[in-house]
């Protein structure tokens, strides 16, 4: 880097440049902009202080190493104190594999309220500055230059599209990631960034080969709301997240992710196909509980496999009381295989519908 020769600071020496009429005007609005809002500031008090201190500024950061593709990877502070309170640095990796679990698993707005109201306030006061299209366009700028390039977004793209036959304006925002996981866990966040805007997604294409995903976007009258209108916005925010996390979209993935579903809902129940099958898995829990566990713990860690499984209700975990579910006492095979297996580690005894363990 060529550095700054031993010559006077003081401005004297002149510096003629060419520059479109447009380009002349945005600085001299900015600076009249500024300098109302901040009339001390030496910065603002002409274009040429505001100039020179750009410039001066710039060489500076290239000495320093940076350059001048650096200026699209620069992050406005605004945007980085908003999200520094929302985000953290992890092994990408290691989040990836644990974002893996929480692929179909829908956003706890109870959990986000907090960030939905933030969000809102944040790009509404932004917003209000510059209405519009061009108010969106400059949304999205700031929150690439956030985002991308990084380790986990490849492309972010936002075409608008404007129809003065219509009464609300229409987008479509691609996104290419790097990560599988994380790729569609930030597409679960962008549709639901969109709901809070009042924005709502009309369609979802999605590639998992390619980590490629769009979102075609429709605006409402929520985007034009000056109240927060919380309800409304969660209620956006959720059909949105629904054209990411729907069965119809599951059913096509992994068979672990409807499993996970079916596991929350206890009018089902886990059945063996054989005695082979069962014998299988409960020599495998025991492993590990002798392995991991105690001797005192083990039956009451036994009944919870069961009542993981739905065979049984826990009625005190205590003294190893249980309720067998009545779907199971109208399946012959799946009660024999549990009371026959409890009954080889210890004595079961009924009283009514109540059984024990002693």
């Amino acid at each position: 880097m060529t550095s700054k020769k031993y010559l006077s600071n003081k401005k004297t020496a002149q510096q003629t440049i060419s520059i479109s009429p447009a380009l002349k005007d945005w600085i001299k609005r900015y600076v009249n902009v500024n300098h109302r809002e901040n009339p001390n500031d030496e910065r603002f008090k002409s274009i040429s202080s505001f100039i020179t201190y750009i410039l001066d500024n710039i060489m500076k950061l290239f000495k320093e190493g940076k350059t001048i593709d650096d200026f699209k990877r620069v992050e406005d502070q605004v945007y980085k104190d908003f999200f520094d309170k929302f985000t953290f640095k992890a092994t990408i990796p290691l989040y990836d594999m644990v974002a893996e679990s929480n692929r179909y698993v829908p956003i706890s707005f109870d959990f986000i309220t907090r960030f939905i109201i933030a969000v809102y306030h944040f790009y509404r006061s932004i917003y209000l500055k510059e209405r519009g299209h061009e108010g969106w366009k400059l949304l999205f700028e700031r929150f690439k230059n956030r985002v991308y390039p990084s380790n986990i977004v490849k492309e972010l793209r936002l075409d608008i599209f404007t129809d003065k036959n219509k009464k609300y304006g229409t987008a479509t925002l691609e996104f290419v990631g790097k990560q599988r996981n994380l790729h569609f866990e930030n597409c679960k966040f962008f549709a639901a960034i969109c709901g809070i805007l009042g924005v709502k997604v009309t369609d979802f294409i999605y590639s998992p080969k390619d980590f490629y995903c769009r979102l075609d976007l429709l605006e409402t009258p929520l985007v034009f709301r000056e109240e927060l209108a919380k309800k409304e916005r969660i209620k956006l925010l959720k059909e949105n997240v629904d054209y990411i996390i729907n069965y119809n979209r599951m059913l096509d993935d992994k068979d672990k992710y409807l499993w996970m579903n079916l596991a929350e809902d206890n009018n089902l129940f886990i059945s063996f196909k054989n005695k082979i099958v069962f014998n299988k898995w409960i020599k495998t829990i025991e492993e590990d509980l002798r392995k991991f566990g105690t001797q005192e713990d083990f039956l009451s860690k036994i009944l919870q496999f069961f009542n993981k499984l739905h065979w049984i209700r826990i009625e005190n975990i205590k003294d190893l009381s249980f309720r067998i579910e009545q779907s199971l006492e109208n399946n012959d095979v799946q009660k024999h295989f549990l009371i026959e297996y409890l009954s080889q580690h210890s004595e079961v005894s009924q009283n009514n519908e109540i059984y024990h363990l002693k």
